[in-house]
Formats: structure tokens, C-alpha cells, sequence
């Protein structure tokens, strides 16, 4: 499967494992290592476990937005790079948004100024998380860089039994070295 990352980059899937099959997978730990994995699985806050990793707060720095109207629905697509500081670069998110009524666009819009775990925090807004999938595999810009892979993940958020945001994130290898500090 190759997906656009961050509109140039294609990310070339090797491996995507279903999360509901990786309770089964008994050799888990050969394929992630178990910091990492404990990130991936994470059902909390990603920046907010970012800071916990980084010991300090961490950099959020929006990289595009976009707005596209399909019949009453509203899409918007948000992508950020989150890491220590404005050089690292150790997670690039997007997330697609789906607003249907016109009063969801208010809370949509409070939200999407903020990262978007401690959004809902702040907000105290009751959410569910459902991780879809794990995925392995490559960029060749990252790639060329980094000379390692990558593992993404793919979630939708739902608040009021609705989904209401679809986000992929893109784990740096720059990660594991703050994992193992």
C-alpha cells in the first residue's frame, strides 16, 4: 500500500498488521521494540506522552490545512510535526476531520488550534480511540536521511458515539533514541 505523506512524501507500506491481530502475534517484541510499542499502542495523548519522552515540551509546528466540502459534509485536513524542539522531527501526523452539522464547526475549530489529545483534555470531553493498524515501512526522502524505516499508525477518534477524526501518525527513528535516554 503507498499512501502520500505530508503531500510529496509516499510511504511505502511493507507490513501492516491489524491491531486486533496483534494480541495474537506471540513474537510481538522481534518486530517493535517494546518502548516503541508501548508508544504505538498508547490510547492516551500523543503529545502529551511526546513531552514525557522528551522531558520538555513538546514543539508543534503545523505543516498544512485544508478544507474540502463533499454534500453537507465538511473535511479538513490537518498535519503537524511534533518533536524536542524546531529541529527534530520525530512524529509527523495528519489527521482528516469530518464535521456534518453546523454546530460540531464551533468545537471543531476550538479544538483544531491545539494538539488534539489535550484538546479534548483541556476541554474535558469524553472520547473513544479505536487504533486500526500498525504499518511498517519507508519514505524514500525519510529514508534517504535516516537510512531506516518507519512505523505509522491509523486511528479514529469518536466523541458521541460519531467519528469524528481519522488520524495517521509517522514515528521517526529519531524516537527510539529518546526512548532509550
Amino acid at each position: 500500500m503507498t499512501v502520500n505523506i505530508y503531500t510529496f512524501y509516499k510511504f511505502h507500506s511493507i507490513c501492516t498488521i491489524p491491531f486486533t491481530k496483534i494480541k495474537h502475534l506471540t513474537r510481538i517484541n522481534k518486530l517493535i521494540q517494546v518502548p516503541l510499542y508501548i508508544l504505538l499502542i498508547n490510547e492516551g495523548s500523543l503529545t502529551r506522552s511526546t513531552e514525557y519522552i522528551v522531558n520538555s515540551k513538546a514543539y508543534i509546528k503545523k505543516s498544512q490545512k485544508e478544507y474540502k466540502k463533499l454534500n453537507s459534509q465538511t473535511r479538513k485536513i490537518r498535519s503537524v510535526w511534533i518533536g524536542a524542539n524546531l529541529y527534530s522531527k520525530l512524529i509527523f501526523a495528519r489527521s482528516l476531520w469530518r464535521t456534518i452539522y453546523q454546530q460540531n464547526t464551533k468545537l471543531i475549530e476550538k479544538l483544531s488550534n491545539f494538539p488534539i489529545g489535550k484538546s479534548f483534555i483541556q476541554h474535558k470531553l469524553d472520547i473513544h480511540k479505536t487504533i486500526h493498524e500498525l504499518s511498517y515501512g519507508y519514505t524514500h526522502i525519510i529514508n534517504s536521511k535516516l537510512k531506516k524505516s518507519i512505523w505509522t499508525r491509523k486511528y479514529t477518534l469518536y466523541y458521541r458515539h460519531q467519528d469524528y477524526i481519522t488520524i495517521q501518525e509517522f514515528f521517526s527513528t529519531c524516537i527510539i533514541e529518546y526512548l532509550y535516554k
